[in-house]
């Protein structure tokens, strides 16, 4: 098992929302690295590259420090590049303006050549890594055939903040992207992008998922990642999350990345990021994680595998009062999530995975403030649950009608298979979950899985847009078109995209509910 810790800051040139000093992050940053004798990858916007005095400090950076390119679009960029810059001030985070996706395919490879060439007359070289909060499809394949990127680091899933939503993608780790969508893994070579894409900021397994819904104790409403400016100013809960993520579990290896950009300003992080960056060197001086650069992390990554591994991430410590377990599995086929609350499980989470499937700014700018990246959904339990009534979507293990309370749950992984064993008063139930299938046995008579939803929710009625609001307008969000039961498969339509979900063992009524046979259930995932 391989741990590895990308220390990632990156670096604005302009903060438009307050005045700040963008320079003391940046070199108090650099220093604690020093002091430490840590790698670390730092991402220098456009604009930041035109700064002289920044990009002084970044030229004296110590050894093992690496420079690549944070591609968010300022105004100095879009003029150098011979278009016409719209946004409100130089630097703006309106997705129509602020990112790639806001321009046509074409002018975002020019928006990118003016980037990396001034880059490569600030530091002499070429960059090898690059970031962003999102990097569309046809960027990511230009970037991997002009300037041959190692490695690329986007958002953590979230809802609506910032106008980005991000929701069914690979939850952690890194995964190959598909040439028609960088939020979709690839399922074979031809329609792979051989950049490795990277997920920051640390999601916490349990509680990050569904925050902006429920309070959970000691969490609330900020954010629950390793994101140093939130609750990561709590040196336990930094402890807590880094126990959680390099916990032994994850199949092939485990990752999280710390840091900070600099636009937040020293006060509000500087707690954060010393005791995050000092624990992340005792850690690697221990053994127990490798600190590595992004751009090293993308080299392992490619000389381990040829296509997307499958991964785990775990949750089972308890934080505060919260009696929560989260199981993430993930492979290049689907994600789910098995989430055990108050001894109640559910499927939390389910979502397809399909190379096919065309993101939306693929061929189109996007001309909103707003943007949405999705992948195919069976259930999502942060979008299909009603707030109001308290209902938690997701598909629950009951005996019968009735929810199964579990009172013992073993987790376990068996080379590069996850397996779940749980007991109850009714009997046992195992579920073993692999690449393309999920298996359930259970000596449970009257087992039966059950979604419980918003329909509303689902299909777009109604959706309650407000809890997802951030200053930035109605969250845009994609509904399913279809779900409908033929024989035993679910065929759904999802932004005109058709998948299926197969029952092989077992039986799935037009309610959607699913029943096992002889003590045995069979899912397999059809993209």
């Amino acid at each position: 098992m391989k741990n590895i810790v990308n220390i990632i800051n990156f670096v604005r040139g302009i903060e438009p929302r307050i005045e700040t000093d963008l320079y003391t992050p940046v070199s108090e940053q650099l220093r604690i690295i020093k002091e430490c004798g840590l790698k670390s990858t730092f991402l220098v916007q456009y604009d930041a590259l035109c700064d002289y005095k920044m990009t002084d400090l970044l030229c004296s950076a110590p050894d093992g420090t690496e420079m690549g390119v944070w591609l968010e679009v300022v105004q100095p960029q879009v003029e150098a590049a011979g278009l016409e810059w719209k946004g409100r001030f130089p630097w703006d985070w309106h997705n129509d303006v602020g990112f790639l996706i806001g321009y046509e395919p074409e002018e975002r490879k020019r928006l990118i050549d003016i980037h990396i060439e001034k880059f490569r007359e600030i530091f002499g070289v070429y960059p090898r890594v690059v970031g962003s909060w999102h990097i569309d499809a046809t960027s990511l394949a230009y970037l991997n055939e002009k300037y041959d990127i190692v490695a690329a680091c986007i958002c953590r899933d979230q809802i609506g903040t910032d106008g980005y939503t991000m929701q069914g993608g690979y939850y952690n780790q890194a995964y190959y992207p598909s040439r028609n969508n960088m939020f979709s893994p690839a399922q074979t070579r031809e329609n792979q992008i051989d950049i490795p894409v990277f997920k920051m900021l640390g999601s916490c397994p349990a509680f990050a998922y569904d925050f902006q819904l429920f309070d959970y104790d000691g969490i609330g409403r900020t954010i629950p990642t390793l994101e140093p400016v939130w609750i990561s100013k709590d040196n336990a809960w930094t402890e807590h999350l880094l126990s959680e993520i390099f916990s032994g579990n994850g199949l092939e290896f485990n990752y999280t990345q710390l840091g900070q950009e600099n636009s937040f300003g020293w006060e509000s992080m500087k707690d954060g990021i010393d005791f995050q960056f000092r624990r992340a060197a005792e850690l690697d001086k221990s053994g127990e994680l490798d600190v590595l650069t992004l751009g090293e992390a993308g080299e392992w990554f490619k000389k381990n595998f040829e296509l997307t591994p499958a991964t785990t991430l775990v949750s089972e410590k308890q934080w505060k009062s919260n009696n929560v377990k989260s199981y993430w599995y993930e492979s290049s086929f689907y994600r789910v999530n098995l989430f055990l609350e108050n001894d109640i499980l559910r499927v939390r989470d389910m979502y397809v995975f399909n190379e096919n499937y065309h993101e939306k700014y693929l061929n189109r700018r996007c001309s909103i403030p707003s943007c949405e990246y999705r992948n195919l959904p069976v259930m999502d339990g942060a979008l299909y649950s009603d707030k109001d009534a308290k209902l938690k979507a997701g598909i629950y293990f009951c005996n019968g009608n009735e929810r199964i309370a579990w009172g013992s749950v073993c987790y376990s992984e068996d080379g590069k298979t996850p397996k779940l064993i749980l007991i109850s008063d009714f009997g046992t139930l195992e579920i073993v979950l692999a690449q393309e299938r999920i298996s359930l046995k259970t000596t449970i008579k009257d087992l039966k899985l059950v979604p419980e939803y918003s329909v509303a929710n689902v299909y777009g009625k109604t959706v309650d847009d407000v809890a997802f609001d951030n200053s930035n307008g109605k969250v845009n969000l994609t509904y399913i078109e279809k779900a409908e039961v033929t024989g035993n498969t679910v065929e759904f339509i999802f932004d005109g995209e058709k998948y299926k979900v197969n029952v092989d063992i077992g039986r799935i009524e037009s309610d959607f509910s699913l029943t096992p046979v002889d003590g045995k259930l069979e899912i397999r995932i059809n993209k």
